[in-house]
């Protein structure tokens, strides 16, 4: 199996523009990223729900506790994941095929480590005073969903090309996961229940995978047919493990803040400080989807055709930027009436500055995935890749517990934003030889689509729904006007 190494810049294409992408290329990463991204928005507006319905119904000190387990299941997860799944995409983007050993071997290596570190964090936990028999509780449901995902075969659909079938996956996932949290509390349960109903949802989403997999008839042909690398569960984990060791950052970067916030200001201080900063994560989630969705192409032509590769990331670039900006830059002007719209309580207007904060770091995340999956690792970077969030979450694990001991929620955001724009710096300097990207003509319309629905705000004295409806017609007019990528698969 081929090993990810370090690439000699000396080795990397130069730039040429002039090269052309092949027919249907990009109409082929619209179809993609169009599925992925409507997928994606899916899945997280469901999850969003619940999250929304947990924090209403419980209320903050045990949603702090909720948010709290979740973030503690954010490491299980990655370590659970180990890259596998990022990996394997890109062996079978690469193939053009799934092989039965790699799928087998990537389920393995995923169990062992799904068991090993759920045991582990509930032993570790189980010594820490301020953690409640709930909260172990909590972990102890999520990483039951960290075993059944070790059968959740999404990454063979995405390696595929068949992103509608990664995309229903997740939206049944996270379905179940609604009906029955709404179920939980209607009948008054523990706020425990609401981890076993995602591990639930987990649980008849693999199944659901592992069935429609074995359907595809394509795949055990060209496994009896075409010559294959023999895989192994400790040779996916050692061929995988800069990717796997680079998620655990990641998880870090994303997750090691609430855990602070929760360990220095309890329960309360973690539920105001998740209000802030779900959205922004969630929205975050949803961008990866985009790059998943684009990330077979990206594979292939970063292994074959520089020029194709960088009119592809380009495209994402725009794509991705048109989206996000113009509603992250209204949200920092709203931030008060969005959380009231969203939790209903007031206590949540404390988190004000918080989703501030997270907005702009929501768009750092995006820059930063972008170059990060999808230029280094596509070129199969992995150990770059690896060492610059090693930095950046070096960076968190000093600052977050100074800044959150003297600024509360505040400084751990302010922490978690120098992190990220940190890791995008270097991304952008290690891809500089891979792709070129004019910033300031691709950002000049984002911006000024979100300034433009803040000003008629503040100029007509719109209320907030109205400021919506400004919003959305903003978006209407941009995306109708500049035709996003996924515009050409309807062509």
């Amino acid at each position: 199996m081929p090993e990810s190494c370090p690439v000699n810049s000396e080795l990397l294409p130069q730039f040429d523009e002039s090269a052309p992408v092949r027919s249907g290329g990009l109409a082929s990463l619209g179809r993609n990223s169009r599925v992925a991204l409507a997928g994606g928005l899916a899945s997280q507006a469901l999850k969003f729900l619940v999250i929304v319905d947990v924090a209403r119904s419980y209320g903050a000190t045990d949603f702090g506790s909720f948010s709290f387990a979740a973030s503690v299941n954010a490491f299980i997860y990655v370590v659970s994941q180990f890259g596998l799944p990022v990996f394997a995409a890109r062996e079978v983007a690469q193939s053009g095929r799934v092989n039965p050993r790699l799928a087998r071997s990537v389920s393995e290596a995923r169990l062992l480590l799904a068991v090993a570190v759920t045991g582990i964090a509930l032993a570790v936990l189980f010594f820490v005073p301020s953690v409640s028999a709930e909260e172990l509780l909590l972990v102890l449901g999520f990483g039951l969903s960290d075993v059944a995902l070790a059968f959740l075969y999404d990454w063979a659909f995405q390696g595929l090309g068949k992103l509608q079938g990664w995309a229903a996956l997740n939206v049944l996932w996270q379905m179940l996961w609604l009906v029955l949290t709404i179920t939980a509390v209607r009948a008054h349960a523990s706020i425990a229940a609401v981890s076993f109903a995602y591990a639930a949802g987990a649980g008849v989403a693999a199944a659901a995978g592992w069935m429609w997999l074995r359907r595809l008839s394509r795949i055990r042909a060209a496994a009896e047919s075409v010559p294959s690398p023999t895989y192994s569960a400790w040779g996916v984990l050692r061929s995988g493990s800069a990717l796997g060791v680079a998620t655990m950052f990641i998880a870090v970067l994303v997750w090691s803040d609430t855990i602070v916030v929760r360990l220095i200001g309890g329960p309360h201080a973690a539920g105001i400080y998740a209000a802030g900063n779900r959205a922004a994560l969630a929205l975050a989630t949803l961008s990866s989807f985009y790059v998943l969705g684009a990330f077979s192409h990206l594979s292939v032509s970063a292994a074959g055709s520089p020029g194709e590769f960088r009119q592809y990331f380009r495209r994402c670039y725009r794509d991705m930027a048109l989206l996000f900006v113009p509603g992250s830059i209204w949200a920092m002007f709203y931030a008060p009436q969005i959380l009231l719209a969203i939790f209903k309580h007031k206590e949540y207007l404390a988190a004000v500055p918080i989703f501030r904060i997270f907005q702009i770091f929501l768009l750092l995340n995006i820059a930063s995935n972008l170059y990060g999956v999808g230029a280094l690792v596509s070129h199969r970077r992995d150990r770059v890749y690896r060492r610059t969030l090693a930095a950046s979450a070096a960076v968190i694990l000093v600052l977050c517990p100074i800044l959150a001991l003297r600024w509360g929620g505040v400084g751990a955001a302010i922490a978690a934003l120098a992190s990220q724009g940190l890791s995008l710096m270097i991304f952008a300097v290690e891809t500089r030889r891979l792709v070129r990207v004019e910033h300031f003509r691709m950002l000049v319309l984002p911006v000024f689509a979100g300034l433009v629905p803040v000003a008629l705000g503040a100029a007509l004295h719109l209320g907030f729904g109205e400021a919506v409806v400004a919003l959305g017609l903003t978006y209407l007019v941009v995306l109708g006007w500049k035709g996003p990528v996924w515009r050409l698969a309807a062509g």
